[in-house]
Parts: C-alpha cells; structure tokens; sequence
C-alpha cells in the first residue's frame, strides 16, 4: 500500500496559517492591508492581551458584497488577480488570496461588513474556518474581530515570546503603514489605552513627524531622484553612538519590506557610522517580484542595480561640494595638548600626567607609565555605585523631568516600571507616550535623564526574552552609568585622576568597564627600554 496521501484541509489549514500568520503582528498586518486597499480613509486597531484575546480592526473602506463574504475566507480567493499577467503587475498590498482564509483556521473570527452600493450588510462568524452562523447587518466598511488566536495550535501560541516582545511587534507593524500612508488616520489602542491616534497628513514629512517626533526629523536630511520610471525619496541622517536607536525602514511601491542589499548600499554611499534613514523606493509594477515569501516580507529587483546607482548619485550631491576644491590640512600645536605637557613635567611631583585626547592619558608611575582611559573609568567606578548603592542615596527633582517616547519605548518603560524604582528610579506613567521622572540615584541627577530613559528601554527591548533580570539590571546600570561619566572633550586635572584612580582600585574589576573593554594598559620602564633596544 502506498504511502503518499492528500491531507485533509484542516492540516492544510493550518500548514497555510503556519506560513502567514507567525505571530499577532502577522494578524495586524494582513488586516491591514486589506483596509488599505478597500480604500479606507480611517483605520482603527484594537488589541487586548497582546493580540492573543483580541485584535480588531475597524475601517471605512468600500466593503464586502454580501455574495462575497463566505468566498472570501476560502483558500486563494482574491479579487486583486484575473490571471497570471497580474502577477507580474502588482499594485495592492494583498494578491495571494491566503489572509483571510489562513486567520479563521487559527482563530475564532467575526466580520461585520457591507458593500457601499449595497442596503444590507453582512455579519458571519466562524470557528477554526468553519461558519457557525451568518445574518444580514448594517454597517459601513468592514469590521473585523479576531478572538482566541491560536486556540488550536497550542504549540505556536506557546513559542510566542513576551507580552512586551509581541506588542512591540504590532506597534512597528502598525507604524510602518502609518508611514507609507499619510493621506490615512490611524488609531491604536492596546488593552483600551490609545497608543497611537495619527491624523491624516498632506505629505509623507509630515507622517515622519507625526510619528517619530520633531527630535529625530531634525537629525535627518531629505533627498530625491529619480530617473526612468524609478524614484528614491530618502530621509537620512546620524545620531551620536550613545543616543543611537536604530531607525532604518525601507518601503517599496509603498509596502514595508526588508532588503539588506539596499541597507549595505546606503551604508557604503553615505559613509555613516550610526545612519538613521528611511527610504521610499518606487518602481513598476512589473520590475518588482513580492511573491517571494508568503507574508510578502522580501522582494527581488528587476534591475537592483540601478536603485544602487541612484542611491550612490544621491551620496554623490551631498558631498560634491567638499569634492570640488582640495583642502590643505596643517599641523598645528594643539594648546591644550601644550597645557598637559607642562602638567606632565612639572605641576606635581607626586603624580604627572598627558591627555593624549579622545578620553586617553598618560599617567607617570615610579616603574613605568599607564595608558588609561578615563571615561572607561568612570565608567567601572559608577557602575558599582549605581549597582550597589543605588537605593542608598536618592535625590528628589526640584523639577521632574517629562521624558517622551516612541511609542514602543512607552509600552516597555510602562510595564517596567518596578524595574526602574529598584533601581532608584522614581518613574510614573504620565499618559501620551510620556514618562515622568521625579527622583533619581543622586549620582546621576545632573545628567541626561531623557537619554538615560531612551537608553534602558533599548537595553530591556535586547534582553526582554531573557529570564535573567538581575543581568538585565545590571546593562541598566551600565548604561546608566556610561551616561553618568566623563566624556571624552571633558577637561580633567591630575587631582581628579589620581581620585578617580584610588576609586577603581576599590571596584570588583578595575581593569574593565562594565561593557567589558580595557580601561588601562601598563607600560614597565624595562618594557620601553625595549622598544629602543636598551
């Protein structure tokens, strides 16, 4: 007897829902695309319990013909494809025909929906794909419940990660259609708190501020070409290393996508270390492929080369200008350099020391000399204060502090909030993707206190799926205490030095800053006697 037979479609179901529906953010995803291309001018989503217990999504879109309701949730329905020319020309956001269809499989879900040219709506509700009722209804545009999702797959519910983690996830997906599509609202609201409430914008500048804030559109540039039927529209910029959160989106012909080929390309033409961007690529319909994966997350290129070409033209413009004429660089004395020189040979007997620049010193020892970096430094000493007497002394803010997030980090710092009081961080929930700061470890009240927020909630985001909090404590602490420490254009005396060296002797590794990397190098006068063969 042969081995080989068909699967029933409740395996195929769930095979299908297994490649499009990875997670509640791939629920949000598909739904909204489909208002998109209904034509919706408004888009609500609802969320509860990170997307397990509900997720709903309300548009004002054209509707569902009451004779298509029941066709729509079979495999491979679709009204965005006649034949297989259309796949070569696609410009909607769903063609597959699979979304719908692979939700109900995994779900309970529950349509309420009318056509604008009909009278009567329909509303029809199914379990695990299968109808259990459907009546006539009122509506306008379609609405959409989705409840219990993943009740009959147990195991992809429980490789799901945290309730952060998966919320993160919807909040990016939603953005990213909010950013490609400015003339939409958009509301969110997550277990009845409203996230996110976006207004219709006239241009795609104004979405970008809706959305990331004036402090980030300041940092970024806008540039555009475009040559045969192919146009670029780019934001760029650089943020500083300890401010850095990456922002790096790409959309093709208006859909979110991930290309690390063109992610490569802006790095190398721009020469940016820390580049923030966004970029919007259009081309034909026919010179992009996005039947590539199954949640239509990858693309192909007809022609990838020339976005390269046009993205290196665009790096081109920006530095012609230093292009044009040649600079002639001397060597100067730097006089502060000459400054520490003069410490070095003669302000203190006791203790003589060169700033070599960059956070670097020389310091002079009876049997040789140490290389220190004194930001690392500082770096160790504050991170064991910070971590073992953070609670010891708390300094109250004459003024909070208001801190404003993105609205991701909002959701984080919210539900990680006793997190920060361990940690001497007195922070209450302000509303309006806002945190206030109303007292703080002492050894930290004169510092960036918005920054140091900005930087947990990247630290927590990295370890957030880790069971170990006490090690994500301790990167909080560090990354308090990086913000907390001397910088490198910071001046410092030989008195400080010679404190600051006392202090990391007492610390449980002064040979190391809590990232891990070196703070000094000693250097025997035998040892330099070497490099001159003595």
């Amino acid at each position: 007897m042969g081995k080989i037979q068909i699967l029933p479609e409740s395996i195929v179901g769930k095979i299908a829902a297994g490649e499009v529906v990875e997670r509640p953010a791939s629920v949000v995803k598909e739904l909204i695309e489909n208002s998109i291309d209904a034509g919706a001018n408004s888009i609500s989503v609802y969320i509860k319990n990170f997307g397990i217990a509900e997720i709903k999504v309300i548009d004002d879109g054209e509707g569902i013909a009451s004779e298509d309701v029941l066709l729509a949730f079979q495999r491979h329905a679709t009204s965005k494809i006649k034949d297989d020319r259309d796949l070569i020309r696609i410009s909607s956001l769903g063609f597959r025909g699979e979304a719908l269809y692979s939700i109900a499989r995994v779900s309970k879900i529950k349509i309420i929906t009318q056509h604008i040219t009909e009278n009567t709506g329909t509303e029809a509700y199914f379990v695990a794909g299968t109808l259990k009722w459907q009546k006539p209804a009122v509506t306008k545009g379609t609405t959409i419940q989705i409840t219990d999702l993943f009740f009959n797959t147990p195991v992809r519910r429980k490789f799901l990660k945290s309730s952060y983690t998966e919320k993160a996830h919807i909040i990016e997906t939603f953005q990213n259609y909010c950013v490609a599509y400015p003339e939409i609202s958009f509301s969110l609201f997550i277990d009845e708190e409203e996230i996110l409430n976006i207004p219709r914008a006239d241009t795609i500048y104004e979405r970008v501020l809706q959305i990331f804030g004036s402090e980030i559109v300041e940092t970024l540039k806008f540039k555009t070409i475009s040559k045969d039927y192919y146009k670029i529209e780019l934001f760029i910029g650089e943020k500083p290393k300890e401010k850095y959160k990456k922002l790096q989106l790409i959309f093709v012909n208006r859909r979110p996508v991930r290309e690390q080929s063109i992610v490569s390309t802006i790095y190398k033409a721009f020469k940016l270390n820390y580049p923030q961007f966004l970029i919007f690529i259009t081309v034909p319909p026919q010179d992009v492929d996005f039947n590539v994966h199954p949640a239509k997350k990858e693309v192909r290129f007809r022609n990838c080369q020339k976005i390269h070409q046009l993205i290196f033209k665009m790096a081109e413009f920006q530095y012609k200008s230093s292009m044009v004429a040649e600079e002639t660089v001397q060597w100067q004395a730097d006089s502060s350099y000459l400054e520490q020189i003069s410490v070095f040979s003669a302000d203190s007997a006791e203790f003589e020391f060169l700033n070599l620049g960059d956070s670097i010193v020389v310091v002079k020892q009876p049997q040789g000399v140490i290389f220190l970096d004194y930001h690392a430094a500082h770096e160790r000493v504050n991170f064991e204060k910070i971590l073992n007497k953070m609670k010891e002394k708390i300094a109250k803010l004459v003024f909070p502090v208001i801190v404003n997030l993105s609205s991701d980090d909002y959701v984080l710092i919210k539900e990680n909030l006793q997190m920060l009081q361990e940690l001497g961080i007195e922070a209450h929930d302000f509303g309006k993707n806002s945190i206030i700061i109303r007292a703080v470890p002492e050894i930290i009240q004169y510092a960036d206190i918005a920054g140091i927020i900005e930087s947990i909630a990247v630290t927590i985001k990295e370890e957030i799926d880790k069971p170990d909090f006490i090690e994500i404590k301790r990167k909080i602490a560090a990354t308090i205490a990086c913000h907390s420490s001397l910088r490198a254009n910071d001046r410092i005396n030989c008195f400080e030095i010679k404190a600051l060296l006392q202090e990391l002797k007492k610390t449980s590794d002064p040979d190391h800053c809590p990232h891990g990397r070196p703070i000094k190098k000693f250097f025997s006068i035998n040892e330099i006697k070497k490099w001159f063969s003595r």
